[in-house]
């Protein structure tokens, strides 16, 4: 019986030494993924913004670029950010794409967020 204690001796440390990266890696894993889930809510949330200030009657595609530009800059979370908007007669739409943090090695995880809206318009109150 002795034996057999001798033969697993330093199997925990092993065992620790092998488990051990693999549930760092896990644990990394979900950190990105929560990562990317708030850059994603910051994409989203700065194409409202844009559609926002462009919308308005008198507003323009470079107001809404601005608009979206101000608010990431504030909030951060994104890197190699594109910002379009394009107002039509009738309609707003603006995307926003840009780049996660990158926390694991290998994964580079992208985002990209859309809005849109109708232009608002004065009706004068006969023509309601």
């Amino acid at each position: 019986m002795t034996g057999r204690l001798r033969s697993e001796r330093g199997m925990t440390t092993i065992q620790v030494a092998i488990l051990f990266p693999a549930v760092l890696l896990w644990l990394m894993l979900i950190v990105q993924y929560g990562l990317w889930w708030h850059a994603k809510q910051v994409a989203n949330a700065a194409a409202a913004e844009a559609v926002d200030a462009a919308q308005v009657s008198d507003g323009s595609a470079a107001e809404g670029e601005a608009a979206a530009s101000s608010y990431l800059a504030q909030s951060g979370n994104l890197d190699n950010i594109t910002v379009t908007v394009d107002r039509q007669p009738t309609v707003v739409v603006a995307q926003v794409h840009g780049d996660a943090p990158q926390l694991v090695p290998g994964f580079s995880w992208s985002v990209t967020a859309r809005s849109q809206a109708p232009v608002e318009r004065f009706i004068p109150e006969p023509e309601r």
